[in-house]
C-alpha cells in the first residue's frame, strides 16, 4: 500500500469500498494511485477510474458552474468524487489536496464476488435454530396447525365482493355496518384532512359514497390489519409493537408519496402494500409466542424473521388469494438500488418509504445515500437545483395525519 495512503485515517470508510472484505480492500489500495494536487487544479471524470477526495477543499462543476463544494472531513468526502447520476464534468481544487484513484473494473469485479458470497451465506443462514423453526412452521402449516392471521369477516367480504362486476355501494355499506369498529374508523378517516370533506360525514352510507368502492376496499383491509399485531410474552410483544409502529410509519409515507409523486398509482393501494409488507412475520411471532423455548434469543428471532418473512408471506397471500403484486413488494422492497427503467410501481413506493423512515428514525446505514439512489430521482424526492428542498418537510403534516388515522 502506498505509504502516503496509509496516513489517511478515513481510507477504510470510503463508500462503497468499505463493503469489501479486508483482503479485497487491501488489494484495491495496493493497486491504487494517490495524487497530491495544487490549488486551482482541475480533475475530470474518467470511465475507467473512481476518484475519492482524501484531503483538501473541492468544488464540482457542471458547464462551468459550481454545483457542489465540500471538504474531505465531511460525509460527502467518503463518497466517490463524481456521481454517475449527475452531470458533473470536472472538479476544481480550492486548496492543496490529495485524491485517490482506483481501477473501476477491479472494484466492480471484487464487489460482484462479495455479493455472490453474501448470497451464498444467506442460503446457508437457515441453520440450527432457524432451520428447525422453519421446518416446524412448514410442518405446522401442512398439518393445518399454523395460525395464519384471520382478518375481520367484513374486510374479507368487502375485498371479495368488489371484484364482482355487479356489486354496488349498497351491498358494501351493509357489510361495513356489521362491524362497528370498522364503521367508526371509516367515518373518522373520511372526515380527516386527508380527504378534504367540506361537511362532516356521520353515516357509513355517506362515508362509502364519499370514498368510493376501491378506496373503501383498501382502507377496510388496511384499517383491520392493526388487530393482528398482538402477543402475550414480553419479548415477542416488544418486537411485534416495533414492527407495527414501523408498518404504520412506512404505510403513511407510502400513501403520501403516491399521492404527491406517483399520481398514476393508487394511494390506498400503496398504503395497503406498506401494511402488508411485514405481515408475514405475524405467524412466525405467534408461533414463537406460544412456544417460548423454540428460539433462545432476540438475535435468533430477528434472523428467523428476516429469512422466513418471504416464504411465510407467500403462504399467507395464497390463503387470502391476494394479487402477486403484494408478494412482489415483500420480495423486492429491500433492494435499495432497484431500477426497472419503468415508471414507479408499488415496490418502488415501499422502498422509498422504508428508506425515508430509516433516515428519519436514525436507522439508515451511512453507506446508503438516498439522493444517489435511482428511486430518489424516479420519485423526485430531492431537487439538485433547490438546495433547501426536503420532501419530508413539505409533507410532514400529511404523513402525521395518516399515521394518526391508522392508529385509531
Amino acid at each position: 500500500m502506498d505509504e502516503q495512503l496509509k496516513s489517511f485515517s478515513r481510507r477504510d470508510k470510503l463508500i462503497p469500498l468499505c463493503e469489501l472484505n479486508r483482503n479485497d480492500l487491501d488489494y484495491v489500495f495496493e493497486t491504487a494511485s494517490v495524487w497530491p494536487l495544487k490549488p486551482h487544479t482541475l480533475v475530470s471524470p474518467e470511465q475507467e477510474s473512481i476518484f475519492y477526495l482524501l484531503e483538501g477543499n473541492i468544488s464540482l462543476l457542471s458547464g462551468g458552474f459550481v454545483v457542489e463544494s465540500f471538504t474531505h472531513t465531511e460525509h460527502r468526502g467518503l463518497l466517490p468524487l463524481f456521481d454517475e447520476l449527475k452531470e458533473e464534468d470536472s472538479a476544481l481544487f480550492t486548496s492543496h489536496g490529495v485524491i485517490l484513484e482506483i481501477e473501476r473494473a477491479l472494484f466492480e469485479g471484487l464487489y460482484s464476488q462479495r455479493q455472490a458470497r453474501d448470497r451464498d451465506l444467506d442460503e446457508e443462514r437457515l441453520v440450527s435454530e432457524e432451520q428447525q423453526l422453519y421446518e416446524q412452521l412448514q410442518q405446522a402449516y401442512k398439518d393445518e396447525q399454523l395460525q395464519l392471521p384471520v382478518l375481520p369477516e367484513a374486510a374479507l367480504k368487502i375485498r371479495q365482493l368488489i371484484n364482482e362486476a355487479d356489486v354496488g355501494s349498497s351491498e358494501i355499506i351493509q357489510i361495513v355496518q356489521t362491524d362497528p369498529v370498522l364503521s367508526a374508523r371509516l367515518i373518522k378517516v373520511v372526515n380527516s384532512p386527508l380527504y378534504g370533506t367540506w361537511r362532516e360525514i356521520k353515516t357509513v352510507r355517506d362515508a362509502v359514497r364519499r370514498l368510493g368502492l376501491e378506496t373503501t376496499r383498501n382502507l377496510s383491509f388496511g384499517l383491520s390489519v392493526s388487530e393482528l399485531f398482538h402477543a402475550r410474552s414480553s419479548l415477542v410483544k416488544q418486537l411485534i409493537e416495533q414492527i407495527y409502529e414501523e408498518s404504520i410509519q412506512v404505510s403513511a409515507l407510502a400513501y403520501v408519496i403516491t399521492q404527491n409523486q406517483a399520481k398514476h398509482l393508487d394511494p390506498e393501494q400503496a398504503l395497503l402494500a406498506g401494511l402488508l409488507s411485514n405481515l408475514g412475520v405475524i405467524p412466525i411471532l405467534k408461533y414463537i409466542d406460544e412456544r417460548p423455548g423454540v428460539v433462545s434469543n432476540v438475535d435468533s428471532i430477528k434472523k428467523s424473521l428476516n429469512n422466513l418473512r418471504e416464504p411465510i408471506s407467500r403462504l399467507l397471500f395464497d390463503r387470502w388469494n391476494f394479487d402477486a403484486e403484494f408478494l412482489s413488494v415483500v420480495e423486492h422492497s429491500n433492494q435499495w438500488h432497484r431500477d426497472t427503467g419503468q415508471p414507479a410501481d408499488y415496490v418502488d413506493i415501499i422502498i422509498a418509504s422504508k428508506l425515508l423512515f430509516m433516515e428519519k428514525s436514525g436507522q439508515l446505514d451511512e453507506s446508503i445515500v438516498i439522493h444517489q439512489l435511482p428511486i430518489a430521482n424516479k420519485l423526485d424526492l430531492y431537487r439538485i437545483d433547490d438546495y433547501g428542498y426536503d420532501f419530508l418537510d413539505q409533507v410532514e403534516q400529511e404523513v402525521a395525519d395518516m399515521q394518526q388515522t391508522l392508529r385509531t
